[in-house]
Order: structure tokens, then sequence, then C-alpha cells
């Protein structure tokens, strides 16, 4: 018996049934870049995380870690935050400092931080410049200045939201210790002149951009030096 083709209005609605599913993968977080589980933990946790790379500057290529919100990941604000160094690998602040888990005295167990920031926040932990931690570059050029660095980190937090686009809307604060008293400041310039961002807008502002916040000063070369053995109180 042979069976009649399907009328073409049937075929076009499913090709557009495709279309619109794809298209949609488009549009949320990197299902790719999700991770799945983490060893060293007794208990996989219940927000999502993710890790991959954004495309930085030229051919630059950033390693993040991304954890959202324990708690309204779509309202809560989305934390950038930036180690300092310069050379030191933002998954220090995330394994050692704020993150939602802390690396045991075995460098093997993984235990939850009751104080991690991811409490209330999304945070994007981001290993800047190319050569730090994961992050690479295809040329294998690594030298580098501070304003290049600023444009990558702004590149990168580009991409971000473009393989994010759920968090647009979302207030967006930059954050950071140490050298970062140069990342951030010279990154916020480039987030707010651009408003191609396409971030909430608040007022006259081009972006949701609420604070910066920074802990051991690296604003002035000159104190840094001098506070630094001290470790200064962070200053927010």
């Amino acid at each position: 018996m042979i069976r009649a083709a399907p009328p073409p209005l049937f075929l076009l609605l499913l090709l557009l049934l495709l279309l619109v599913s794809w298209a949609s993968r488009g549009e949320a977080a990197p299902d790719q870049d999700e991770i799945q589980r983490l060893p060293g933990l007794a208990k996989q946790p219940s927000f999502r995380q993710y890790s991959g790379y954004l495309k930085g500057s030229g051919s630059k290529h950033l390693h993040y870690w991304f954890v959202e919100s324990q708690k309204d990941p779509e309202n809560s604000p989305v934390v950038l935050w930036l180690n300092g160094g310069p050379g030191c690998s933002s998954l220090d602040g995330l394994l050692t400092e704020h993150g939602p888990f802390l690396v045991q005295p075995d460098g093997v167990t993984l235990e939850y931080n009751p104080y991690s920031w991811n409490l209330i926040a999304n945070v994007l932990y981001l290993e800047s410049p190319a050569g730090v931690g994961f992050s690479y570059s295809d040329d294998k050029f690594y030298a580098t200045n501070d304003t290049e660095v600023a444009q990558s980190n702004f590149e990168a937090l580009q991409d971000f939201f473009r393989l994010f686009p759920e968090y647009k809307n979302n207030k967006l604060f930059l954050t950071g210790e140490s050298y970062a008293g140069i990342y951030i400041p010279t990154l916020a310039v480039l987030v707010m002149q651009d408003p191609s961002m396409n971030l909430q807008v608040q007022g006259n502002s081009p972006v949701r951009l609420p604070a910066l916040c920074f802990a051991l000063s690296g604003l002035s070369y000159p104190p840094a030096y001098i506070n630094h053995p001290g470790f200064q109180l962070p200053d927010c």
C-alpha cells in the first residue's frame, strides 16, 4: 500500500518548528559548557554552573567558570570577579575565597562555602589576561598591557552576554582584588561607553552598572606597593 505524501503545509510547519527549536537553543545558556558533575563533592550542587571559553581580543580565548545564584538566578545580579597579580587566576577567588566550593587541605576534597557570593548573585569568574590559568592565545603571543587587557576583558564580557542572553537585563557588578584595581576601572570605562552591550537602561546610563568593588588597593601604584604587605581592609 502506497502511503500518501504529507501535505506541503504540514512539511512547512514542521520546518518552522525545527527552526524555532534550533534558534531557541541559541538564546539560553550553552549546554556544552554546563558542568554536570564536579569531582571532590560528596553531593552535587542544586544550582547550575558552566565552564568554557569566552572570545577575547584578537586570537585570545579567556577561560570562565560561571555559577548561577542559589536564590532566584533570573533576577539576581551578575557579578564579574577578577583576581589581580597581575597574573593570578580568578579560580583562586572561586576555590579559596568566595566561590560556592572551597578546596580542602588534602587538595582533592571540596566543601560547600556557607558564605559564597552565589548565595545571592550569579558570579562569573574570568581568568585574565590570556596566559593565566586555562586562558590562551592562538598566536602564542602573551605580552600585553593594561589597555589591551581591558579591551580583551570587555570583549569577553560581551561574549558572555551573547552566550547567556537571559542575563542581559540583570544588574552588573564589576569586582576584583589586588591588581584588579587597574582591571576594573579600565573595563568599566569601556562598558559605560558602549551601549551596544544592550544591558538594561537605568536612567541615562547605557547599562545597569551600580557598583565597582575592590579589595586590596591597586588603584594607585605607590600606595599599593606600600600597603600590600599589610593587606588593606576591603574597600567596597
